[in-house]
């Protein structure tokens, strides 16, 4: 009888971790993603529930050059709104903490213009050509 308990409380153990290492592995974020101007600049969402009617995310950006960088960037719901208007600064290879952001749809873009090497953000870069 109780090799038999022993063995259940070891398999309930075992599907226990799984669920939760499950759980853990669902919420990582997708791959990186290269940004719409600059392909050293890149980053990644992970949906993160909801608050009322609305989306919210994590986003992160990650610096692929090996210099200091400024930039600016937004998040648009409208194919046609190239508003940037936050701004973000990153050391050589470094990865931002997360941002929280919300949106009213699950298809939105994330923009970014205006890189620079320099603090100041002057003078900027052009974006990547292919």
């Amino acid at each position: 009888m109780k090799l038999k308990l022993r063995d259940l409380l070891m398999v309930s153990a075992i599907l226990f971790l799984g669920f939760i290492a499950y759980s853990n592995f669902s919420t990582l974020a997708k791959n990186w993603t290269s940004t719409n101007c600059y392909k050293n600049i890149q980053y990644r969402l992970v949906q993160d529930g909801k608050k009322g009617k609305r989306f919210r995310w994590r986003l992160q950006f990650k610096n692929n050059y090996h210099q200091l960088v400024t930039f600016n960037y937004g998040i648009t719901e409208e194919e046609n709104n190239f508003l940037t208007n936050q701004r973000k600064t990153l050391q050589a290879h470094q990865t931002s903490e997360p941002v929280e952001i919300y949106t009213n749809q699950q298809k939105f873009y994330v923009l970014v213009d205006g890189l620079s090497f320099e603090v100041s953000g002057q003078p900027t870069e052009p974006c990547d050509t292919e």
